[in-house]
């Protein structure tokens, strides 16, 4: 009998073989996989490297002709909801013998795809460390360069939303605060709300900028709110450029704060504007 199987068995985990019987609803659909489906090797240029295979049904850990499988397989792409680790494609989940939980992350990196091995202390100690904390590639040259090229094209994206924009080029929020001039004056009337993320990086579900007319001077209007809470937590600012001023009403959680001391007709017309694009004018 294998090392594994005995392994397995005092552990209470009994190695299984890859099988068609199983359960109606469990498997994965036919996009995923094509997008993550088939062999991962620690080494995919050695035949006898630790491998990983992705099959509709079942998920193997293979070393040799030793081999644990893991059936009920699903893919759980919002699996670490706002926080993904770097790269994240999806997580596959499944279990051994009904009742051991075991986790397939897969992320993608300059290199292409590659898997992450997880699970239960059971199934961990049976595959020691040597497998469970290894980083898995995916043997598929096409898939990698797919995988790669579309990391490649998310960076360039990153880079670009960080970048400076020109002012009085800006049409979002969240291209405003990346103008150094507002975002020298916002900061000075923030004060101590700075601390609050969604305020200081302006990065929420927002409106276009526009132009907003009040007591005869026109200001860039800005409304953007907290990302998944935005009844509770959004904002107006009315933008000043050629005088470099800042005005603003923040509504965050039950309280209302004024940002940068607006005379009379600017509070008035603040609130009005707040009401119009967080209350549909109520």
């Amino acid at each position: 009998m294998n090392t594994w199987k005995q392994a397995l068995r005092a552990c209470g985990v009994a190695g299984l073989l890859v099988s068609a019987a199983v359960g109606a609803q469990s498997g994965l659909d036919a996009d995923s996989l094509k997008l993550y489906g088939g062999l991962y090797a620690i080494d995919c240029s050695q035949p006898q490297s630790p491998r990983v295979r992705v099959d509709r049904n079942a998920i193997s850990v293979e070393q040799g002709d030793r081999r644990l499988t893991a059936q009920s397989v699903q893919a759980a792409h919002s699996y670490f909801g706002q926080s993904p680790p770097p790269g994240y494609l999806v997580a596959l989940l499944a279990q051994v013998q009904g009742r051991h939980e075991m986790l397939f992350v897969v992320q993608a990196d300059a290199r292409g795809q590659f898997l992450n091995v997880d699970g239960d202390k059971a199934v961990l100690g049976t595959l020691g460390p040597a497998l469970s904390k290894a980083r898995y590639r995916r043997c598929d040259a096409a898939a990698n360069q797919r995988a790669a090229a579309q990391v490649r094209e998310e960076q360039q994206a990153q880079a670009a939303a960080r970048a400076p924009v020109k002012p009085g080029t800006a049409t979002s929020p969240s291209e405003l605060i990346r103008d150094a001039q507002f975002k020298a004056v916002y900061q000075r009337a923030l004060g101590s709300l700075s601390s609050q993320a969604w305020l200081a990086r302006m990065d929420g579900p927002a409106t276009e900028l526009k132009p907003e007319s009040v007591a005869g001077i026109t200001y860039t209007l800005a409304a953007f709110c907290k990302p998944h809470d935005c009844g509770d937590n959004n904002a107006v600012l009315l933008y000043d450029a050629p005088q470099a001023r800042v005005y603003g009403f923040v509504h965050m959680a039950g309280r209302n704060t004024v940002v940068g001391s607006p005379p009379g007709p600017v509070m008035a017309e603040l609130n009005r504007l707040w009401r119009r694009e967080w209350r549909q004018g109520r």
